[in-house]
């Protein structure tokens, strides 16, 4: 059944990026609906889990710098607002294996000259993380700023305050088309359609089904996480003080969080060196003893005491673009669609700041953040 009257906005998809946009269209007092093919924190696409890592750093000198500072602070305005722990601040070390050409020394020192992290050598590892363990020329860099995002509690209090400011939601509601329609937009699900000024889409990995036929050179990969028991708690636990850890060694570039709260010590490797491509609606769930293995090897080799145990294992998609930037912008074809999608793997820790930019798009036409390398254009 329709509603009676029409929206202001209707987002399209409640994951990372469309709950935080309709929380900031509620809290400005616009009439916003959100559609959600599940409920909100689901398993089915890209921000299920515990948690996912956040940072203020940039390998380049790009504009994710400011969209990264203002995520910690609309994280922490949002923690105020709705007195629960989204963001918890531990640091992050990168053990790194360097190259031929030296420019991964290069690149850390870079990033040391601009703020963001110290480079450290074997003994200072070994005084100060013993956990970690270096091989031969290998270096570390440990960055404060870092931490990580309760990733499905995120997602439900975005929606939740939403609701409190206002907002409509619409759950188990599967989007099937939408067209201009005069002034507006017209949505249709299965149980009925709505009509609104503006149309948001942060659909993820069902993207592509609702382009309207616009191609975007974007591509889902399946990714696989596994959880370990820590053999040293003393050295693998949040508690203790154990870091988040990157890895950038011959093996491949894996990534991970210390236990916490018992969930277990967290590892995953990037999706492009080792996932598989895919779609949202024929990924393979089941998970291979031998991709757990791998994990496993990469944090006894570097990790020492970080991989007892296996306590669970889970699959996710992320949605790349082909130059890894996100895509925030009109759909080329109708300006008063807008879209939130290519989030590239990291786009989780953007996801407040990704939503005030599309909710200022939305209301006001612009947005003060500097959004132009995420134009959709670009690939034209």
């Amino acid at each position: 059944m329709a509603t009676e009257q029409p929206f202001d906005v209707v987002v399209v998809g409640l994951g990372a990026i469309g709950s935080a946009a309709l929380y900031h269209l509620a809290a400005r007092g616009a009439r916003a609906l959100g559609l959600e093919m599940f409920e909100p924190g689901h398993g089915f696409g890209s921000s299920h889990g515990h948690h996912r890592m956040i940072r203020k750093s940039s390998n380049q000198d790009d504009g994710y710098v400011p969209l990264a500072e203002r995520a910690f602070e609309l994280w922490s305005a949002l923690e105020t607002e709705s007195g629960q722990e989204l963001l918890r601040q531990t640091g992050e070390i990168r053990l790194v294996q360097p190259d031929a050409a030296g420019s991964k020394r290069a690149q850390a020192e870079a990033l040391q000259a601009r703020g963001f992290l110290e480079v450290l050598d074997a003994a200072e590892v070994a005084e100060r993380f013993p956990g970690c363990q270096l091989y031969d020329d290998m270096f570390a860099t440990y960055e404060a700023d870092a931490g990580f995002l309760w990733s499905e509690r995120g997602i439900i209090t975005h929606v939740a305050q939403a609701r409190r400011h206002g907002a409509t939601v619409r759950t188990n509601t599967e989007v099937t088309g939408w067209q201009a329609d005069g002034d507006g937009v017209r949505v249709t699900t299965a149980q009925g359609a709505y009509v609104a000024d503006r149309l948001v889409l942060t659909t993820g990995p069902w993207a592509a089904e609702l382009l309207n036929g616009l191609e975007l050179p974007f591509r889902v990969i399946r990714s696989v996480n596994g959880y370990f028991q820590p053999e040293r708690p003393d050295r693998w636990t949040t508690e203790q003080g154990a870091p988040n850890f990157l890895l950038d060694v011959a093996e491949g570039s894996y990534y991970g969080i210390a236990s916490v709260d018992g969930i277990g010590v967290k590892i995953g490797r990037s999706a492009t060196e080792w996932g598989t491509p895919t779609t949202a609606r024929t990924i393979r769930r089941s998970i291979d003893d031998e991709e757990i293995a791998m994990m496993r090897r990469a944090l006894e080799r570097y990790l020492p005491g970080a991989a007892g145990s296996e306590l669970a294992r889970i699959t996710c998609m992320c949605t790349y673009t082909v130059d890894d930037n996100f895509i925030v912008d009109r759909h080329p074809a109708c300006e008063r669609v807008l879209l939130g999608c290519g989030f590239s793997g990291r786009g989780y820790k953007f996801a407040p700041t990704m939503g005030e930019v599309l909710a200022d798009l939305a209301l006001d036409g612009t947005t003060r953040h500097t959004i132009d390398f995420l134009a959709a254009t670009r690939f034209q």
